[in-house]
């Protein structure tokens, strides 16, 4: 049997852009704000000590009145609104061989044109078809070099053809990992926010989803919104540079949120879509999708309820998929804030469509108050989320500051309402193994039943695991929709 190269089961990647290395240059001092905080409970001393113990890059990258601290404490425009945020390095791990061998390694990409070669090499590997000599057929001396890191790292390996599945044939959507979706009409499949050999990945998975079994099986790809956890720059250029991506259209960027087509485009995407929220539906194969708005999962709290600037936004959206069997409304991790609510998206998609077939939704009732003040928990698009509004740190912990940014299950069971859904299935609860469901979904399964109990609603709520669908088994007419195995 022909060997072929492919990524690893246990390979990690991660790109960091220039925003990253201003978020891990700042850390140190944000962290020292929110050490000095939880011991005096007064941010406004916490701040003009711990500016005094990290001068320079107090000095520098923020503004800091000594007469009205807290309320002044910003970064500086410069930094909030880069004219540049191109990805600048790709770090590449397999954790389970680096205890070992101590190799993982990093590409620094100097010239944003390289970035076009290093997705062509991701993207050969990850189809898993092709032996090492193909690849380097295609590839230029320097990216053969770089393969060949990949493969010192064993991040990628030379081996007998990877684990195919044959998912199965109806109509529906399947569970990836955390956020990730697969899905499926007749002929087309959608991926959204994937998450493929991913840094987030827990460790000591055992059966995990890897690229190579989705080869043949996506068309197009959607992405959400611009938190880490949805929106992985390795992941999809593990996918060809001329695949369809949808993505948010964002008006001005900013540490909170990057111009993600640009950032598509700097990579070698040919084919990058980002319309206004209610543009007419974009078709994909015989699918369409209709852009909706999100609301909500913005860093503000009732004390601080408006960002220090209106570019200042974490923009995204939502998502319908309208096929011939089904209509599939995902709201990821939306909710409400100062410029909308679910809810009145949800009353325009039941004015048009009379009734959906299956929302899919996050449980989760999230506020930023309730992270926690230790950085090594937050990614660095968190914490540069947090700085476009960083008075909210002096709420970090209290009840008082709390702002519910997620539908949370009275808000997922209030849409189910609204737009009459025939079933609600939970997902982007974080990661676990193959065949079962993440931690959290049994008791946010139970609280989301209770209000749609409490609100006499009739959708079906739908418990199912990682790697499962939910498929259409009989024509629409029949209505007969069930969950099984889809990756195990």
């Amino acid at each position: 049997m022909p060997q072929t190269v492919s990524f690893t089961k246990t390979s990690q990647l991660q790109a960091f852009t220039l925003c990253d290395y201003n978020s891990m240059a700042m850390q140190p001092f944000i962290q020292d704000i929110l050490d000095r905080f939880v011991e005096s409970d007064n941010l406004e001393t916490a701040l003009l000590d711990a500016a005094k113990n990290h001068a320079q890059i107090a000095r520098v990258l923020f503004d800091i009145d000594p007469q009205n601290p807290v309320e002044s404490f910003s970064l500086k425009e410069p930094y909030l609104f880069p004219t540049q945020n191109s990805a600048l390095s790709l770090s590449y791990i397999n954790p389970k061989i680096n205890q070992l061998l101590n190799n993982g390694g990093s590409q620094v990409i100097r010239d944003p044109a390289i970035w076009a070669d290093v997705h062509r090499v991701l993207h050969l590997c990850g189809r898993g078809d092709l032996s090492y000599r193909a690849i380097c057929e295609q590839s230029s001396d320097r990216m053969v070099k770089f393969l060949d890191s990949l493969i010192k790292a064993w991040v990628v390996r030379e081996d007998d053809p990877p684990q195919r599945v044959e998912l199965p044939p109806e109509p529906g959507v399947m569970r990836l990992q955390h956020a990730a979706l697969l899905f499926r009409s007749q002929t087309t499949g959608l991926l959204v926010d994937p998450q493929l050999h991913s840094n987030y990945s827990i460790p000591g998975l055992k059966q995990d989803i890897s690229r190579a079994m989705l080869e043949g099986y996506v068309d197009g790809i959607l992405i959400s919104h611009n938190h880490y956890d949805h929106w992985h720059l390795p992941t999809l250029m593990q996918f060809a540079p001329d695949i369809p991506i949808i993505v948010p259209k964002v008006p001005r960027a900013s540490i909170t949120c990057d111009d993600m087509a640009t950032r598509l485009q700097e990579l070698g995407f040919e084919r990058v879509i980002a319309v206004d929220w209610y543009a007419e539906p974009i078709s994909i194969g015989d699918m369409k999708v209709h852009v909706l708005p999100f609301y909500g999962e913005q860093p503000l709290v009732p004390r601080y309820d408006i960002p220090r600037h209106p570019d200042l936004r974490n923009w995204g959206n939502t998502y319908l998929i309208e096929t011939a069997d089904y209509t599939a409304w995902f709201l990821i991790d939306a909710g409400t804030d100062p410029m909308g609510s679910m809810r009145e998206v949800a009353q325009r998609i039941g004015q048009t469509f009379g009734s959906i077939d299956m929302v899919l939704s996050n449980f989760q009732p999230l506020s930023f108050n309730s992270i926690g003040t230790d950085l090594s928990d937050w990614g660095l698009d968190i914490l540069g989320t947090m700085l476009s509004n960083p008075q909210i740190f002096a709420t970090i912990g209290k009840e008082e500051g709390a702002y519910l940014s997620t539908l949370g299950p009275t808000g997922v069971a209030e849409i189910c309402q609204i737009v009459a859904a025939r079933a609600c299935l939970p997902y982007a609860h974080s990661w676990a193994e193959l065949g079962h469901p993440t931690e959290q979904d049994e008791s946010l399964l139970q609280a989301t039943q209770a209000e749609l109990t409490r609100r006499g609603c009739n959708t079906q709520l739908i418990p199912w695991c990682i790697g499962d669908g939910y498929f259409c088994t009989a024509a629409r007419e029949a209505a007969s929709l069930a969950c099984r195995p889809a990756f195990y």
